[in-house]
């Protein structure tokens, strides 16, 4: 009996371990010509994501689903446990987002090509001069700034 017990409770933890640390999924859209998303996709795969790669010419219907304002368009949208990320946001913030799941945010984006973010920046240099911005149907708001 006590060796069932031990070998279930083996088993039971196994599977918690493996449900805990399960990779998130990223369902990235973007343009198949489009580089710095290609970066943006590598660097969240380091920090342990999973990201499928959707190419497409439009993904506007993604963004609407997720009553993502024009004014925050950039150049790839990618969808994560029911958040819709717009452009270059660094994985910090989305790790947050996540952690904290607050239900009056649809999305985080980093409007724009920002020249500093992850992406676009050169490898090793830090974020700056950009904001991050959440939104939902009540409006905007600052979640970040670099």
């Amino acid at each position: 009996m006590m060796r069932l017990t031990r070998n279930l409770s083996l088993v039971l933890a196994l599977l918690f371990s493996n449900a805990l640390f399960a990779a998130t999924t990223i369902e990235l859209y973007k343009s198949p010509t489009c580089g710095c998303c290609k970066e943006w996709a590598a660097i969240m795969e380091q920090k342990g994501y999973t990201v499928n790669v959707h190419h497409q010419g439009d993904w506007t219907p993604i963004k609407k689903q997720y009553a993502m304002p024009a004014q925050l368009q950039s150049c790839h949208s990618a969808v994560i446990d029911g958040y819709l990320i717009e452009g270059h946001v660094p994985e910090a913030d989305i790790a947050r987002l996540l952690k904290e799941r607050p239900a009056n945010i649809k999305g985080l984006a980093a409007p724009g090509m920002p020249q500093h973010s992850p992406g676009m920046a050169k490898p090793g240099q830090a974020y700056k001069d950009f904001k991050v911005i959440s939104f939902s149907e009540e409006g905007l708001g600052l979640y970040q700034q670099y």
